[in-house]
């Protein structure tokens, strides 16, 4: 025997639907499982009060927005905000940590070789500037 009640079989029994054992099966149930009652409860009251109109909608809706409005203070987006900006100060950190030890480093550029100047580009010199150092061997 099945212990377990569908929406289908709350239906049925709330529409009379049900032959003599089923029925006494699903008030067995009702009255053993208290989840079961609330769910026959929550049926009855939903078909009382049928589908809800725009304008219940709309003031359902005006509420909420009310009260998030009311709830979503400074005071309690202030933890958001730091917490956030500890997050990005640490992935910063953390991404300057890897750059700085972890990242490949690329190999030195060789220095270009001086070539030798031609003499267009060998500046003359002026005789008066030029001194010349004597040294004598003794041998």
């Amino acid at each position: 025997m099945n212990d377990q009640l569908t929406f289908d079989d709350l239906r049925a029994y709330q529409a009379g639907r049900l032959t003599g054992p089923a029925q006494h099966r699903v008030e067995r149930l009702l009255l053993e499982d208290p989840f079961y009652a609330d769910a026959l409860a929550g049926l009855e009251a939903m078909q009382q009060t049928a589908k809800p109109t725009a304008e219940q909608l709309a003031s359902l809706r005006g509420a909420l927005q009310e009260r998030i409005h009311t709830t979503a203070t400074k005071k309690r987006l202030w933890p958001l905000w730091i917490a956030t900006t500890t997050a990005a100060i640490l992935f910063m950190l953390a991404m300057a940590i890897y750059f700085i030890f972890f990242f490949p480093k690329q190999p030195a550029k060789p220095k270009p070789v001086d070539t030798p100047k031609t003499t267009q580009q060998i500046k003359r010199i002026n005789p008066t500037n030029v001194a010349f150092t004597f040294s004598m061997r003794t041998a």
